[in-house]
């Protein structure tokens, strides 16, 4: 897959992140599914970018981890900016805020800043292909990370909630 291809599912990825994100919707484990494909097609295009000899220095491989890092640590923050409640069925639903885009968006610059800022500071001038196919790996874990951690919010406000006996 070329740059403009990665760049526009990236682009519609992130634009389908940021309306599901502020929908009141159950939590479902189909979110954590639909990540992890997200991550898997990511990880299939970087391998292919590797394998096919694409240009990768140190520098953007230790971006690409950075990202990574980056991904799951502003998940947690987001997790919290997301309204977490019991809908009429019992069923827990989520639905983020004004804040959780802020944060996706401040996630997003990260991820793009680390991708040239850490390859220029240490000489790597193997171009920026490599940063580009990684960006779906970094939507992937970053929605998985997000959702595992609504997912312990939800197991945390189930365990308090009083046991009532049945009869």
């Amino acid at each position: 897959m070329n740059s403009a291809t990665t760049a526009v599912i990236a682009v519609i990825a992130i634009g389908w992140i940021f309306y599901r994100q502020l929908q009141a919707r159950p939590l479902k484990e189909k979110t954590s599914r639909i990540a992890l494909v997200l991550a898997a097609v990511g990880l299939v295009q970087t391998v292919q970018y590797v394998s096919h000899g694409g240009p990768v220095g140190a520098g953007h491989v230790i971006a690409a981890v950075i990202g990574l890092a980056i991904a799951v640590a502003l998940a947690y923050p987001r997790a919290l900016t997301t309204k977490v409640f019991p809908g009429p069925d019992g069923a827990y639903l989520r639905q983020g805020t004004a804040a959780t885009i802020g944060l996706w968006i401040v996630a997003i610059g990260l991820h793009v800043a680390v991708d040239f800022v850490v390859p220029a500071t240490m000489g790597d001038h193997t171009g920026h292909g490599f940063a580009g196919v990684t960006t779906m790996l970094f939507i992937g874990v970053t929605l998985f990370a997000q959702n595992w951690f609504l997912q312990q919010r939800v197991a945390a406000h189930r365990a308090q909630q009083p046991v009532v006996p049945v009869g």
